[in-house]
């Protein structure tokens, strides 16, 4: 009986903290960006050339005709944030939200971020622009 009991204690911490990792979080209302930007459901990746991270939840994409895209993550980034090394996880020639991710790996373990909104941006200026105005909220 103690047998049971404690192998239905250890399958109930793994049920809760199973349901803690996946639960979604809401976005901060900061990347609520539909009445400034224009929202896209896909991005081509053979084209892309760059990237910076905005803060923990965005990150901006360049690709190699300068064009600019802004990624808004579901879940915020844990752990450092400087020298950030990431990737992207998609199973095609594109990205796609609510269903692609990006991944992290930090002291070689990889966590995956859903990417949940795309935003094209129309320059290097707008980029800019709408990285300082995420960085001040």
């Amino acid at each position: 009986m103690k047998e049971i009991l404690k192998v239905l204690c250890v399958f109930s911490f793994f049920i809760m903290f199973s349901a803690c990792a996946t639960t979604q979080q809401n976005l901060p209302a900061k990347y609520d960006l539909g009445n400034e930007l224009k929202r896209i459901d896909q991005i081509n990746t053979f084209q892309l050339s760059s990237w910076e991270q905005v803060d923990n939840q965005s990150i901006i994409l360049e690709t190699n005709w300068h064009k600019y895209y802004l990624l808004v993550l579901r879940n915020p980034i844990t752990g450092v944030i400087p020298n950030l090394t990431i990737g992207i996880s998609s199973t095609i020639s594109s990205i796609t939200a609510g269903f692609d991710r990006i991944f992290v790996n930090e002291g070689g373990i990889t966590q995956y971020y859903v990417i949940d909104k795309i935003y094209e941006l129309k320059d290097r200026k707008q980029a800019d622009e709408i990285k300082k105005q995420l960085l001040k909220k």
